[in-house]
This record gives structure tokens, C-alpha cells and sequence, in this order.
């Protein structure tokens, strides 16, 4: 018995170790990379402006790996991410979009030069205040704004009037608007007066202008809308205009709370 556990013990020391390199599509590759969102990066490489191995790529479908040499624009991608994320308190006036061709004022205009290739986790229109996040990683970005996942968005509104208690709870629940569903997980009356109304709204899915429509519907006349919390992500105390990074070793344990996977 003892000879035999021996030649097994011999056997494991000299089985090959399992050097296969996971394959992917190169517009995933790109994403995780944090140089673009997945998106752009299927736009990237139907330009013509992504080489892997000194080859143009013609499909996003492309299968490459880690060991591949991945260009676009003739730099390469960084082959590791360690993810990162930023919280900006977006002020009023302000657009989610690198680039406008009506020259208004970028979210982007507000964020260090020195940092490239952030990715905006989701948005948040010219009128609305509040958190919003940034990523290098593409695929949380992606990850964190799909409505199957379900995070939760929480708003804190300001309403002109002051508003009964039966139309707040009327908005709690499923609401059908035009043939689409949206789903308002709770309603809290904050503070209220004979002028104004503030409420806190929490949301799950991030439909696009979800919380206006809501607001529309039940016609409530909104002069303020600050998001203050996105999944396990809070506001705080950052100043409006200020753009912070969080700590690490704090993104980590937040992702895993979320199920991200965070390679």
C-alpha cells in the first residue's frame, strides 16, 4: 500500500500543469482592459482602428487571449485592471457625455485631466443633481446598469406643494406609463411644508428619465432631483462639484455584496 501511495504521490509531481489560455471576444478583452466601454469597443473595431497580433480586426467576435498583443490606434491595451471607482456629486447643468455637439457643459469638464478612459456608470440628465459614478472597467459599468441585476437607485426629491399622504402611497408599487412598466420599491415622505414636499424614492431598474416620468404621471412639480445612492454606493458628504476616488480594498468588498466578479 504504501508503494502504491508513493507512485501516486510520483504521479501527481509529474502531471503537465494545464497551461490552457482562456479565449474571449476581443471587444470583452477591450472593456475589462478599462481603456473603453464595450460598446465603443465594438465601434473601435468595425473603424478599422483595433489590430491583434499586427492584424486589423473586421468582428468583435474575434477570439483573443491574454498572451494576444491587442492595438488601437496603434497603442496597446493594458493586459491587467485593477478596478476602480470614482463618485463625482454632479451639480445641475451639466450632460453625461464626453462629447456634445451643442457644446454644453460635459460631467467630463469636471474631472482631473490626468485620469483617461473613464466610463460613466449610467447617467444622470442635465437637470439632476447627485452621485454618479465612473469606472475604468467596462464590464462593471455594464454589470452595474443592467436591469437584471437589479441595484438600487435611491433619489431624494424636492416637489412643489405640500403633498397628501394617499397620492404618496399610490405611488408605491408597479405603475404601467404609455406600455411600459416601472416598479417603485418604496415612497418616504421626508419633510414637508405649505410650499414645498421632499420625498425619498427608491428605484431598481434606472429606466431611462424613470423618476420624471413617475413624477409627471402623478403630476408632481419637481425643482429638485438628487440621486443619492447607486447600488452600494452612497453619496455622503461629497461636496457638489467634488470628484473623489474610493479606497480599494472598500470597492472590493462592495462588489462582491453586489455579485460582481471582480478579476
Amino acid at each position: 500500500m504504501l508503494i502504491l501511495f508513493f507512485l501516486y504521490i510520483i504521479k501527481i509531481m509529474l502531471k503537465k500543469p494545464n497551461n490552457k489560455i482562456e479565449n474571449n471576444r476581443i471587444a470583452k478583452i477591450i472593456s475589462r482592459s478599462g481603456a473603453y466601454s464595450r460598446r465603443d469597443a465594438e465601434k473601435l473595431i468595425l473603424s478599422g482602428k483595433v489590430k491583434l497580433n499586427g492584424k486589423i480586426v473586421i468582428t468583435p467576435a474575434t477570439l483573443a487571449n491574454s498572451k494576444d498583443i491587442i492595438l488601437i490606434d496603434e497603442k496597446k491595451i493594458p493586459s491587467e485592471l485593477k478596478t476602480k471607482i470614482w463618485i463625482l456629486n454632479k451639480p445641475k447643468g451639466y450632460i453625461t457625455t464626453s462629447k456634445d455637439p451643442q457644446n454644453r457643459k460635459t460631467v467630463f469638464n469636471l474631472l482631473p485631466k490626468k485620469i483617461n478612459h473613464l466610463i460613466s456608470i449610467g447617467r444622470l440628465d442635465i437637470n439632476t443633481e447627485g452621485l454618479l459614478l465612473f469606472t475604468n472597467n467596462g464590464e462593471l459599468s455594464r454589470f452595474m446598469e443592467h436591469p437584471s441585476n437589479r441595484l438600487i437607485r435611491r433619489y431624494k426629491i424636492k416637489a412643489r406643494g405640500k403633498l397628501d399622504q394617499k397620492l404618496i402611497d399610490k405611488m408605491h408599487g408597479e405603475i404601467i406609463i404609455e406600455n411600459t412598466k416601472y416598479n417603485v420599491i418604496s415612497v418616504n415622505l421626508v419633510s414637508y411644508s405649505d410650499v414645498n414636499t421632499w420625498l425619498l424614492i427608491e428605484i431598481s431598474e434606472g429606466k431611462n428619465r424613470e423618476i420624471r416620468k413617475i413624477c409627471d404621471y402623478f403630476n408632481l412639480q419637481i425643482s429638485r432631483l438628487i440621486r443619492t445612492k447607486f447600488g452600494p454606493f452612497e453619496l455622503g458628504n461629497i461636496e457638489k462639484g467634488s470628484f473623489i476616488e474610493i479606497d480599494y480594498k472598500l470597492v472590493n468588498l462592495r462588489l462582491k455584496k453586489i455579485g460582481f466578479n471582480n478579476r
